[in-house]
């Protein structure tokens, strides 16, 4: 009987504590709702209340969706107002009294909760590098077009203060063409001949198209800056080596990007590198496309979509596909370091482990087997973009 009374405490302990953390979990489950619930609630009202009476309204907000029980063991919660960035961080913690884990020493059970919410419009900016190289003529430009179209109709429908959305768009093969008032800039170079030209034949400003090729490794592949005493950091003016829409910059030009839409052609061969290159600087806010914001601009966040159906097949110094596909990687890489988001979209054909790698994560990558699937693809992503989330 001793024995028996001796271990019947550990063994009512036990069984105790597993009734009092059964309650533990109901408490942080309510905690958990409460506190994501004022959350949302402080995002929608931040703007309208000062620091002292948000803090009130939270802790407030928080007791009313508890329970009784757990309301009476909540004092409030920690909240941390940011009005720079705006955030609001709220922890909140309760200490659930114990009943018959109390035998062996254990008086209370301590759950907590965190969550933070942001206010206000955050802001995009989203370039759309586009493959309209001679592959994609026929149904797969046409589906381009419309799923290009329905994609920028998504993002203007988000819109609720101006300059929240921007979006350029770079249709790209071999090279880029870019609109010819840029023709002036002192980061185009004017020293690279035509290719196969004998003698030597170079571009003139008065008679440019807008084409630029690669620049010189390792500037192919970033965003470096243009630095004017080393001509190797500038961009080469050509001469339009296959027919290429013009470029649209960084913009909230609705109307200008539609319509731009409707240039597109299929010509030319394939350069990856290019597409994610030039849609990289579109979002930059240095030469030479300057219209982006810095990228440490609180609440903006980059996107880039790069597609294409391709192999990497040509650039201005070689027709070797694999050295084309380094320096793609290496753009992607270097892209992504810099903080934009990246999705990649591979329509039939093309370097899959190229385009899987290039995405900023692998939910990023689509892969797509019919051009009518474009649409849906495209929606899909401008949907994600758009939203407005609840952060954890």
């Amino acid at each position: 009987m001793m024995l028996f009374g001796i271990s019947i405490v550990p063994i009512l302990g036990l069984t105790g504590a597993a009734v009092d953390y059964s309650r533990a979990s109901k408490a942080r489950a309510e905690l958990n709702a409460a506190i994501d619930s004022a959350a949302l609630m402080a995002a929608r009202d931040a703007s309208k209340l000062t620091d002292a009476e948000l803090t009130a309204r939270i802790n407030n907000w928080i007791k009313g969706n508890l329970s009784p029980e757990t309301a009476a063991k909540f004092g409030s919660a920690s909240i941390t107002i940011d009005r720079v960035s705006r955030t609001v961080n709220i922890t909140g913690h309760i200490d659930v009294d114990t009943s018959v884990a109390r035998v062996i020493g254990q008086n209370s059970i301590a759950v907590s909760s965190a969550n933070q919410s942001s206010w206000g419009t955050k802001k995009i900016e989203l370039a759309l590098a586009l493959d309209n190289t001679g592959s994609m003529a026929g149904s797969k430009l046409t589906a381009l077009k419309t799923a290009t179209r329905d994609l920028l109709k998504i993002m203007q429908d988000a819109v609720t203060e101006p300059d929240q959305v921007k979006v350029s768009m770079i249709p790209f093969h071999t090279q880029v063409r870019m609109p010819t008032s840029y023709k002036n800039a002192n980061w185009l170079r004017w020293d690279v001949a035509k290719k196969n030209s004998k003698p030597a034949v170079y571009p003139q400003k008065g008679s440019w198209e807008g084409c630029i090729s690669d620049r010189d490794s390792p500037y192919d592949a970033s965003d470096a800056l243009v630095v004017d005493t080393n001509v190797t950091t500038k961009y080469p003016a050509a001469f339009c080596q296959y027919t290429l829409a013009t470029s649209v910059p960084l913009t909230n030009d609705w109307a200008a990007l539609n319509s731009a839409v409707d240039t597109m052609i299929a010509s030319g061969n394939t350069n990856v590198t290019m597409g994610v290159a030039w849609g990289w600087a579109s979002l930059s806010d240095t030469v030479p496309l300057a219209e982006g914001k810095a990228a440490n601009t609180p609440r903006l966040t980059k996107y880039m979509i790069v597609l294409t159906d391709g192999d990497n097949t040509e650039n201005r110094f070689t027709g070797d596909g694999n050295i084309i596909d380094g320096r793609t990687a290496q753009a992607c890489a270097n892209a992504k370091a810099a903080g934009i988001q990246i999705y990649t979209i591979r329509v039939i054909n093309g370097d899959a482990n190229l385009l899987r790698n290039c995405a900023s994560s692998p939910g990023m990558y689509y892969d797509v087997q019919n051009a009518s699937q474009l649409s849906p693809v495209f929606k899909k992503i401008a949907s994600e973009i758009a939203s407005v989330r609840l952060t954890m």
